[in-house]
């Protein structure tokens, strides 16, 4: 089993993926704990130096964390590739599996099986196994705060069940191109349109865990 401090490392990464900061509640949220354990955890980090807390700002990876978040993420998202090639695994059950796996620190045993996987660059569900610097601003954005008119290639999305299932219902993934053509906030949903001229009504809830990039406009649109 993952120590908390891993547990806690991973999941301020990812609910800090496109701010660089985040906060006790929604780090809460993601693990589906109450706010005052995430507390006391994020009072052990700061102590190790590996989380930065801010009065009314929020909490953020220190450069000793980022290191530490970027071997767990390598390990994580490489055991990710190897039970959706190689044991086909369902893709909702994949995250929980891999990261219980990842918890395996042999660098022979990690190196054999990247090489045997032809040295993967990416999971199933679109995330880097080697991460940027902790120097670099994110490359990629929220979906939630693309703007009507804006075409988007969807680079990844967050590595939990629901968000998963979503994902796979509405048909999205990794690399597809989409137009923003609506948002209503009174509602809380976004419209996206495809090349195949297809509309997809997307919850604004979990765009904010779908990670794009912004491109010029295809011609398809």
């Amino acid at each position: 089993m993952r120590d908390s401090f891993s547990n806690y490392l991973k999941t301020i990464y990812e609910a800090s993926f496109t701010k660089s900061i985040t906060t006790n509640k929604q780090v809460a949220t993601l693990m589906g704990v109450l706010p005052g354990s995430v507390t006391e955890a994020v009072s052990n980090l700061v102590a190790a130096g590996l989380v930065n807390r801010q009065k009314y700002h929020g909490i953020s990876l220190t450069a000793t964390g980022y290191q530490e978040v970027c071997q767990l993420m390598y390990r994580y998202r490489l055991c990710e590739v190897w039970l959706d090639q190689t044991i086909h695994l369902p893709l909702p059950a994949i995250p929980e599996q891999a990261w219980l796996m990842a918890a395996i620190d042999n660098a022979v045993l990690l190196q054999q099986l990247a090489s045997k996987l032809n040295q993967p660059s990416r999971s199933p569900f679109g995330g880097k196994l080697v991460l940027q610097t902790f120097e670099q601003a994110s490359e990629w954005q929220s979906l939630e705060t693309i703007l009507v008119g804006q075409t988007i290639v969807i680079e990844s999305y967050l590595e939990n069940p629901s968000t998963i299932r979503y994902c796979l219902h509405s048909q999205i993934a990794s690399q597809q191109v989409f137009k923003c053509i609506g948002q209503a906030t009174d509602i809380e949903m976004m419209t996206l349109l495809d090349s195949q001229q297809r509309e997809l009504l997307i919850s604004t809830v979990v765009a904010r865990h779908i990670y794009v990039s912004l491109i010029a406009d295809h011609d398809t649109f």
